[in-house]
């Protein structure tokens, strides 16, 4: 028996920290699908809608204490301390990223561009993933599906640079304005390090999953 089977005989029967993440992750899902919503014209970018993805914002910081907390609290835990709080810090990152790229379109009065909702979709595409492989983290049951979502996020992340890459090149070839151009590349700088945070949690997951199966 390896020293982390062994060790994973003695984990508290609550789960704590799997409760913890899969609440996490239901929240970060909930704000990408109200994110989508929110970004898919001018009309729709609102100071509530902004309000919405603030009170997200703050649920998640609930989460993300709670998890410290724990980790305050219990001796063991179902993996590595410093695993679970770069992924909480990762987690929480996404959603202070999501936060950020609609408030500042709102607060800049930022020109609408369609690849505000191309990204949306993105970062919608890629939490649902993060989602499904917390939840097929629990007790490293579903190894495939876990790793099969983390190749996802990757590949969605690789799509977004790519879409984030050719906005730049056509935001600077075209005769808009200098503020313009400064206020949308700015929101497509906090849309696309959404995307960048997706793939850091993944990556992470990806390791203890690595690790411990």
């Amino acid at each position: 028996m390896s020293i982390s089977a062994f060790f994973r005989l003695f984990q508290p029967k609550d789960k704590v920290f799997y409760t913890l993440f899969e609440k996490v992750a239901d929240n970060l899902a909930a704000m990408s699908k109200d994110m989508v919503e929110g970004m898919k014209s001018q009309e729709t970018i609102t100071h509530s809608f902004y309000k919405k993805m603030e009170d997200y914002e703050h649920e998640n910081d609930r989460y993300t204490h709670n998890i410290f907390i724990e980790l305050g609290k219990n001796f063991i835990t179902p993996f590595d301390r410093e695993d679970i709080h770069q992924l909480t810090s990762s987690l929480d990152d996404i959603a202070d990223f999501i936060y950020a790229s609609s408030k500042y379109t709102l607060l800049y009065k930022s020109p609408f561009i369609p690849a505000f909702t191309t990204f949306a979709d993105y970062i919608n595409d890629s939490v649902l993933e993060l989602q499904k492989a917390i939840y097929n983290l629990r007790d490293f049951r579903k190894p495939k599906e876990v790793l099969a979502s983390c190749v996802e996020i990757n590949r969605i992340e690789n799509v977004a640079d790519d879409l984030f890459s050719n906005e730049l090149s056509a935001l600077f070839d075209s005769k808009r304005d200098v503020l313009d151009i400064i206020k949308i590349k700015n929101v497509l700088e906090y849309l696309e390090d959404v995307t960048d945070k997706c793939e850091e949690s993944a990556n992470i997951i990806e390791s203890i999953l690595v690790k411990y199966s």
